[in-house]
């Protein structure tokens, strides 16, 4: 004999769930997916887990904020509202900016949770990559932007210490790239964890 409850029991049952069962019944049973990934969308975009995450970007930390969730990849789209980030290197090589995901009630988890991006060598000036980074909890969606060399000062030329030592630069002037995470996807079993 089947019993059929009224959608509305059903919602308020399921609201009561921690996120962790909510993907566990979602996974498990077919009738109940539906209603399991609409108050999993629900959270996501309104509930607790709004402040949740956050990414921990070349010694800066930006939080991110939720956009969407996608019930059939099953993944929740955040956006990350950032400046830019400045990275200056001396030479032309690659360079690894080490990133790690964050999450606003566990501590340690950044420190296990790190991913790279990588400045490739040879990037010409002016030019913007865009970069999709993916590891087994996160994927990334970045902006790498190489900016132009500035030329020397013309103030620094016209004073007299500048003249009278000749003193020359043993470096070359760095090159400066800027990187902007732009969004943030996390599937079901990260939120889970």
């Amino acid at each position: 004999m089947d019993l059929m409850l009224p959608s509305e029991i059903l919602t308020e049952i399921l609201s009561y769930l921690s996120i962790k069962d909510l993907v566990r019944i979602e996974r498990t049973c077919k009738l109940l997916q539906s209603y399991a990934l609409s108050e999993i969308e629900r959270r996501i975009r309104r509930g607790s887990s709004k402040d949740e995450w956050g990414i921990l970007i070349h010694l800066g930390q930006v939080m991110a904020q939720p956009i969407r969730f996608d019930p059939v990849s099953k993944m929740a789209y955040y956006s990350i509202m950032m400046d830019p980030v400045k990275i200056k290197t001396m030479f032309d090589h690659k360079r690894p900016i080490h990133c790690s995901l964050l999450r606003k009630n566990n501590s340690d988890y950044g420190s296990k949770n790190a991913f790279i991006i990588t400045v490739e060598k040879g990037m010409k000036e002016g030019k913007t990559i865009q970069m999709d980074i993916k590891n087994d909890l996160c994927q990334v969606q970045a902006e790498l932007t190489r900016l132009p060399t500035p030329p020397p000062s013309p103030e620094l030329q016209k004073q007299d210490y500048f003249k009278t030592n000749s003193i020359s630069s043993l470096a070359p002037a760095p090159l400066t790239y800027t990187l902007q995470i732009t969004e943030l996807c996390l599937p079901l079993s990260t939120i889970a964890a």
